[in-house]
């Protein structure tokens, strides 16, 4: 008699957020169990940071690679798009979409870096929270992890506060001669 293990697929936590970059900081944010694709979460986010905070440009990674997502920031939006093509072996001409075709010929790679800090506040969240999970439902994974996000953004705040308080207090005051 042969018996078959069944095998799960291992479910983990997938955290999307949009970001302000120039500040470093979270404006919105969308939990779902993974893996999944990235596509299904960029236009909710994207729809919370643009009402907290107008977007005028809008940078992702190749897994958001779509022409709806661009279309969405482009034409609702009316913010810039930078999100490179998933395959860069495929010629542009085999490549659908007007705004996808357009980043095969070429994009800001300039502007197109600022991406690493959203990775530099996965890693911050990362390094001083733990990368791990520790609660066992998924409405209490849920809340843990947005009070990550919520202590992150906290953190970031008193750290600007500082860094603008120690800049004043270190400036000379100019004295009555």
């Amino acid at each position: 008699m042969l018996f078959r293990s069944r095998t799960r697929t291992k479910r983990f936590l997938k955290l999307t957020i949009g970001a302000e970059l120039r500040k470093q900081m979270v404006v919105s944010t969308k939990i779902r169990r993974g893996p999944c694709d990235d596509g299904r979460d960029f236009k909710p986010v994207v729809k919370k940071a643009h009402a907290i905070k107008p977007i005028k440009v809008g940078i992702g990674d190749k897994g958001y690679d779509d022409e709806k997502n661009h279309a969405y920031l482009r034409d609702e939006l009316h913010a810039m798009s930078i999100i490179p093509a998933r395959y860069q072996d495929v010629p542009v001409w085999r490549t659908h979409g007007t705004y996808r075709k357009e980043m095969k010929r070429g994009y800001s790679k300039k502007t197109y870096h600022q991406r690493s800090k959203a990775e530099t506040i996965f890693s911050v969240i990362k390094r001083t929270m733990g990368d791990e999970v520790r609660s066992v439902r998924t409405r209490a994974q849920n809340n843990e992890m947005r009070l990550k996000v919520i202590s992150y953004n906290a953190a970031r705040i008193v750290s600007l506060a500082h860094f603008l308080l120690g800049g004043f207090l270190a400036s000379q005051i100019a004295r009555p001669a």
